[in-house]
Parts: C-alpha cells; sequence; structure tokens
C-alpha cells in the first residue's frame, strides 16, 4: 500500500486522519480491493488505533471502505454496474437541483456560476486537471446551495464517497476535462437564458458522459492488468 502521512489543514487528529485516509481512497493511492489494516495505517500515520477505527468507521458509511466477513477490511472494489446504479441516481438529483436552482437564481447568482464556469475554461486550456475537477464540483455545490433543498442535499451526501473517487478515475481519461467544461458551459449558458428543461438535460448529458468516462478508465485499467 502507499504510505500514508497526515495532510489537511491543522484541527483535530481524528478529522486529519479520516481526511488523510479518505484522499488516499478517492485518489486511488489505496487502490480498490486493497486490504487496509489498523496496525499498518496507525505506524504510517502516526495516530492510535481508537482514532483510527473511528475515521474507518466514517469511511465505511461513505462507501469507500468494506469490512469482510472475518472481520477484515478493505478499499472498496469498484465495478461497470456500481459505476451505472451510482449515476442513475447522481442524474436524477442533480436535474432536480438545475430546476429548483434555475428557479431561484439572481443576478449575483448568475454571476458566481459564471465566474466558476469561465475559471474552468482558463484552467483546460493549461491543462491544469486538478483544478478543473475542483471547480467542476464547486459548480455543483453552488447549484445545490441555491436550490435549497435539504432532502436532496441529504441523499447527495451519501453518495458524496463513490462520487468523488469515480470522479477522479474519468479525468484519467484524456479528453474528459475537456469535454467537462464544454458540459458545464452548456448547462450555464441554458440556465442564464432561462431554459430550465434545456438546463436539466444538458445536466444529465454531464452525468452520463461522466459516467461513460468512468467505465472507459475501469476497462482501460483491466486491459493493462
Amino acid at each position: 500500500m502507499t504510505r500514508l502521512t497526515l495532510t489537511g489543514q491543522r484541527r483535530g487528529l481524528r478529522e486529519l486522519a479520516y481526511e488523510s485516509i479518505r484522499d488516499a481512497l478517492i485518489t486511488l493511492r489505496i487502490a480498490p480491493g486493497e486490504r487496509i489494516t489498523e496496525e499498518g495505517l496507525s505506524e504510517e500515520l502516526g495516530v492510535s488505533r481508537p482514532i483510527l477505527r473511528e475515521a474507518l468507521q466514517r469511511l465505511q458509511v461513505e462507501q469507500l471502505v468494506d469490512r469482510l466477513d472475518n472481520g477484515r477490511m478493505r478499499a472498496r472494489p469498484v465495478s461497470a454496474d456500481d459505476v451505472r446504479h451510482l449515476y442513475a441516481v447522481r442524474s436524477a438529483l442533480e436535474q432536480l437541483a438545475v430546476r429548483e436552482a434555475g428557479a431561484r437564481l439572481t443576478d449575483p447568482l448568475r454571476m458566481e456560476l459564471t465566474t466558476v464556469v469561465g475559471q474552468m475554461r482558463s484552467a483546460t486550456k493549461v491543462s491544469d486537471v486538478p483544478a478543473v475537477t475542483e471547480l467542476g464540483d464547486r459548480f455543483h455545490r453552488q447549484l445545490a446551495a441555491i436550490a435549497a433543498n435539504p432532502v436532496n442535499d441529504q441523499l447527495m451526501e451519501q453518495i458524496r464517497g463513490p462520487i468523488d473517487r469515480f470522479r477522479h478515475l474519468s479525468v484519467t481519461v484524456a479528453s474528459r476535462p475537456k469535454d467537462s467544461t464544454a458540459e458545464h458551459e452548456a448547462v450555464l449558458a441554458a440556465l442564464l437564458a432561462g431554459d430550465l428543461e434545456t438546463a436539466a438535460a444538458a445536466m444529465d448529458r454531464h452525468i452520463v458522459s461522466g459516467r461513460d468516462a468512468v467505465l472507459l478508465a475501469l476497462d482501460e485499467q483491466h486491459r493493462t492488468r
């Protein structure tokens, strides 16, 4: 397993341990299916077993870690069916967020969304893939905040872990950052025009395109093993 160190802002050790392990899972430094041990993580991160146990329990709830029947733990494997099922749910939730956010837009909020997509465009031009990924996530979070639907937010949070990991997989496909930026531009253009159904359809195409990139990345990984 890739050796880990504590990373993140200086908060409590519990949060640092959780964030460090989560980041390693999301970025695939801990590979899907890889065995995880409290003893190994305790030695690498320099934190106590109880702290690690708490972090791993949180990650299990986030569907990033599995506890097997024998009590051992592993990074949750990824299957094509998992991807298809999750992205079908995500598309429905994101389309709802677009429709509800579009009905609540004000000029300042339109400017905020326009600024984020403009920053995505700039990051794409210089091939700054991490920035493109982070800004895309920010765009979705801003839409959710504008929509202000707590039930939608709660459901999205339940699938946040796998989404974050799948997003990291998708950008390993060379064309994905550029495609993703264009897809966000299409959603924004429809929102600015006040055409909520077109915005929702553009969001669906964006989610489906992301799903297909993840499936392609998985297929490429399997063929290179």
